[in-house]
């Protein structure tokens, strides 16, 4: 009888043994489980306004929620770009100011009385002014409002004799800014941003 208690103990030890084993490595959790779909990183991509054949893939995210979409196309001598804003007002960007925004290259979108886009070329006069150029280079432009959210696309020629001097891979200095209500160009921005950007 020792002998067989001894026996059976010795089984049950070892199965316990393998129990606590088994359990210790399986903690519930599955190394193999796919991730969760909202941890996935979000799609920057943006199919254009303009043309059926354009995707942006060069993104950037302001800290005041503007967007800035973008594409060169060195065969046309051109840059599409795409600026959206959490906004229904007047959006813009400026290219390479000295003070804030004195000497930018700006451009403005908005939209109409008649709801239909529109799009100016500024110059900066001063660190907090700005007027309309007289020569318009931006003829292609289209955009879209849906309640506080404005998107604004525009073509920028890159030619010879365009004001525009931008360059695939070259880092430029930029201003950001939209009004959260207000189409009027002239009126002061309610949120405003400036920064590099690597195009």
């Amino acid at each position: 009888m020792k002998t067989t208690f001894g026996k059976t103990a010795m089984v049950l030890a070892i199965l316990l043994m393998a129990a606590v084993i088994v359990t210790g490595c399986n903690d519930g959790s599955n190394n193999n489980e796919e991730a969760d779909p909202a941890e996935e990183p979000e799609e920057i991509a943006r199919e254009s306004l303009m043309r059926e054949d354009l995707v942006y893939e060069n993104n950037y995210l302001s800290e005041i929620d503007m967007e800035v979409f973008w594409q060169f196309n060195e065969e046309n001598e051109t840059l599409n770009m795409r600026l959206e804003s959490p906004s229904a007002g007047w959006i813009a960007i400026g290219f390479e100011p000295s003070t804030r925004m004195e000497d930018a290259q700006i451009i403005i979108g908005g939209f109409a009385e008649n709801e239909d886009p529109a799009v100016e070329e500024h110059i900066g006069t001063a660190p907090t002014s700005h007027e309309q150029i007289e020569t318009a280079y931006i003829e292609e432009y289209s955009g879209e409002r849906q309640e506080e959210h404005t998107i604004i696309e525009f073509v920028v020629p890159l030619d010879e004799d365009s004001r525009y001097d931008l360059t695939a891979g070259e880092e430029y200095e930029i201003i950001l800014a939209y009004h959260d209500e207000s189409d009027n160009f002239l009126q002061r921005h309610s949120q405003r941003t400036s920064t590099e950007i690597e195009f």
